[in-house]
């Protein structure tokens, strides 16, 4: 993205309205989408937002205004076809450039409204504007395909801000994820309930991990005018789905969100609170222990996520053909879970990178055959690696595994194929 300059003094006053928004971009253009050749067809894209989630210098461009990296966009090229933008794309405005438009992926513009203008606000209704425009011939990555724009002709843009407020969110669970009612630091944890997110998103939902090139190697807690805190402190969203669109993953008919709990050594009763477009709801009590550990689970919610030496699905072949095989007695393989807490060594707050080996190590059952487990750490951003060797207790099918860590076991009826 162009770096610009911008004075916004007089916007930023309105930005503490938390009402939903619609941002569209429309014209001519000459392209490809999902690998057919287009010319002269009207391309749209929809942007669904929410006032609270706009802010100054952040996610993108830095003296910009902007939306959210991971903004829900939808691509509609007339008579071609329809998908949902899949990158960290954006809407930013430039005030005093008298600018609007679409950044996309690495920085680089989509493409640039330009119109003589001077004062205005992203929380009001405005336009149609229109413009001169300026196209990047990158790719703009969809879940329909890729599209790229060869040019773009009489483009405009729209605004359209609700004057409903969002409804309030309502939690009505928390878990670890896969796993138990219990939560512990640096532990992943999926929230369910109503109105937690905007019931306009896309059916697949809406997912961002890690952090920025721009974001100094922190992540972002909030993603889209979402927020959630554990005991007051700020939790790092990696992904959210609605219930309402059909298609939606979130098949409990619950919305859903995935975050990682901070760094806090609180033990005992805490609160989880999730903010929507700047309306919070109540808190909902949950239990913060010292670990909550807890296996995550393969798409028939029975297998354990684990992988060979070579880093290819253990699971039943039927799992996944082609892909997924079992283990086999005696072999080191590596269990991939969460909840363990915190290792030996120091962690950085909402740091993009962790690593660090556990104070010690868990203990493993396979099919109630303790299993030596050579190594257990810190692999990723809340994601522990246990390796392990299965032992010659383990039956030929699937086996029963769990592993206990200070005084907590994983979930029950977790299976792990083996075959002998």
């Amino acid at each position: 993205m162009i770096h610009r300059t911008l004075l916004l003094a007089g916007v930023f006053a309105a930005l503490c309205f938390g009402n939903p928004e619609t941002i569209v971009f429309t014209g001519t253009a000459d392209g490809q989408f999902a690998g057919k050749d287009f010319t002269g067809k009207k391309v749209t894209f929809t942007f669904l937002t929410d006032t609270a989630a706009i802010a100054p210098g952040t996610f993108c461009c830095y003296d910009n205004l902007t939306t959210p990296a991971g903004t829900q966009g939808l691509i509609e090229v007339d008579g071609v076809g329809t998908g949902h933008m899949t990158g960290t794309q954006g809407v930013f405005v430039n005030e005093q450039e008298g600018q609007m438009g679409i950044w996309y992926y690495d920085y680089r513009d989509s493409f640039d409204i330009l119109w003589p203008v001077g004062k205005y606000d992203l929380t009001t209704n405005y336009g149609p504007v229109t413009g001169t425009t300026f196209v990047f011939p990158g790719p703009i990555f969809s879940d329909a395909g890729t599209l790229y724009l060869t040019s773009m002709q009489g483009a405009s843009a729209t605004v359209t801000v609700s004057t409903t407020p969002a409804p309030k969110p309502k939690i009505t669970a928390v878990t670890t994820a896969y796993g138990g009612t219990t939560v512990s630091q640096n532990a992943w944890i999926a929230i369910l309930g109503t109105n937690l997110v905007s019931s306009q998103l896309q059916a697949p939902g809406l997912s961002w991990v890690g952090s920025q090139p721009y974001m100094g190697g922190y992540m972002e807690p909030k993603l889209n005018g979402v927020t959630v805190t554990v005991n007051g402190k700020p939790a790092v969203i990696s992904y959210y789905c609605s219930s309402v669109p059909a298609g939606s993953p979130c098949t409990t008919g619950k919305d859903q969100i995935n975050a990682l709990v901070a760094l806090d050594n609180t033990i005992g009763p805490v609160n989880v609170v999730v903010t929507n477009g700047g309306v919070a709801s109540d808190p909902f009590p949950v239990t913060m222990a010292a670990v909550s550990p807890s296996m995550l689970l393969l798409k028939d919610n029975v297998h354990l996520t684990a992988t060979h030496g070579n880093y290819s699905i253990i699971g039943p072949t039927t799992l996944y053909p082609g892909a997924s095989s079992p283990a086999t007695v005696g072999e080191t393989i590596a269990l991939w879970t969460v909840g363990f807490g915190l290792p030996s060594n120091d962690l950085i707050p909402n740091g993009d990178a962790q690593h660090g080996t556990l104070p010690t190590l868990p203990v493993c059952l396979i099919n109630n055959a303790a299993a030596t487990v050579v190594y257990a750490g810190i692999a990723g951003q809340g994601l522990y690696q246990i390796n392990l060797t299965v032992p010659n207790g383990a039956t030929n099918g699937d086996n029963p595994i769990s592993c206990t860590y200070n005084g907590a076991t994983t979930q029950a009826n977790v299976m792990l194929a083996v075959s002998r």
